[in-house]
């Protein structure tokens, strides 16, 4: 058994690797690797090979910390080995952990495309890693199949969501919008972060990201145009067979107009033409998650946070997801503490990096 740095000539082969695994798993994707790498990040893309077969891999991202002196190590939604395989989680961890230590990595953070037992938790454990109550990818879920045809997954929303899209499609027209819409689209996303109290990044990183994701078929926008005026977008995204929606955003002057409806509508039909089995929605309260694993009633429903989102994607169905979640193996113990610590203020990896490399700017 041997692992290999994947050269840039096997990026098809990476990909179709990637897609034979299940969940939605563009993180791992070659394309969002390059995305990732152009926002500063270093792209590390490892597999384990057995008798001439890939069975493990790992695309893991660097972010040098402190003008290289220190680095933080990611892996978003993964690795991607089979957990019951220690022969290859032992060659794959191995060699991860030998690249983040070269780069001198204050810590690995992953987040395994796998769904939470007590087994899972315990596996974990006894790699080395802890749980994290920081993560990046959501940990609770709910996924929309799309085997069947359009009537019957219309057929499983409620009945209000179906009234919705009805009546939003009466109202607007969705489009398929392209780069020269992107400023709108921001201007949306903008508007809706202000109104829910959410982070949002520059224009700079949703232009990138289309400019890695698009050329690939990978990312579609679609705009809600009301009078002749684009009031709403909603950018999914899709790899191998599985899509989910990364982005939205609404006019809060037009909020009484069922827009995100037909929109999320029109990213699912997109998905389901482009041979997708399943749809992401994207993130629900982790509370929703761990009810229904433990096999507890839902809670009542609350208000703030991703509450509000619940209500709306409840609507269209689905299984409800309960992932791992993040996990960490530490390298530093005491830098570790002081980034948990920014990350906890700022909210997210990237926010703690660029203030750790802004600190180190003004001191040099």
């Amino acid at each position: 058994m041997d692992v290999i740095t994947v050269p840039p000539e096997e990026s098809r082969h990476w990909d179709e690797f990637v897609a034979r695994w299940p969940e939605f798993l563009l993180m791992q994707g070659y394309a969002w690797g390059e995305f990732k790498r152009a926002r500063g990040w270093e792209v590390v893309r490892l597999a384990v090979e057995r008798d001439g077969r890939w069975v493990g891999g790992a695309q893991l991202l660097i972010k040098p910390l402190l003008a290289g002196r220190w680095s933080l190590a990611y892996v978003p939604r993964g690795p991607l080995v089979a957990w019951d395989d220690p022969a290859a989680v032992h060659a794959l961890l191995n060699a991860v952990h030998a690249a983040a230590r070269r780069r001198r990595a204050i810590f690995l953070k992953m987040e395994p495309p796998v769904r939470y037992s007590p087994e899972a938790h315990r596996r974990l454990l006894t790699y080395g890693f802890r749980p994290s109550k920081f993560h990046n990818q959501p940990r609770s879920t709910l996924v929309i199949s799309l085997t069947d045809d359009e009537s019957a997954i219309l057929s499983r929303m409620h009945r209000k969501t179906r009234r919705n899209i009805r009546l939003g499609l009466r109202d607007v027209v969705v489009e398929e919008g392209q780069a020269a819409d992107l400023d709108v689209f921001y201007r949306l996303l903008q508007e809706t972060a202000r109104r829910a109290r959410f982070a949002i990044r520059s224009p700079d990183y949703y232009r990138q990201e289309w400019n890695a994701l698009a050329p690939a078929g990978l990312v579609k926008l679609f705009l809600a145009r009301y009078r002749g005026k684009v009031v709403a977008a909603r950018l999914p995204a899709l790899f191998g067979r599985w899509a989910a929606t990364l982005h939205s955003g609404s006019s809060v002057a037009h909020r009484k107009l069922k827009l995100n409806e037909p929109l999320m509508w029109a990213g699912i039909r997109w998905a389901k033409s482009q041979g997708c089995l399943a749809y992401d929605l994207w993130g629900i309260p982790d509370a929703v998650g761990a009810h229904v694993h433990a096999g507890r009633p839902l809670p009542a429903v609350q208000t703030g946070g991703l509450w509000g989102v619940y209500r709306f994607k409840r609507g269209f169905g689905g299984e409800v997801v309960y992932y791992v979640g993040a996990y960490d193996f530490v390298y530093a113990p005491t830098l570790y503490r002081l980034v948990n610590l920014v990350w906890g203020r700022l909210g997210s990896l990237d926010r703690a990096a660029r203030l750790g490399d802004w600190l180190l700017g003004r001191r040099i």
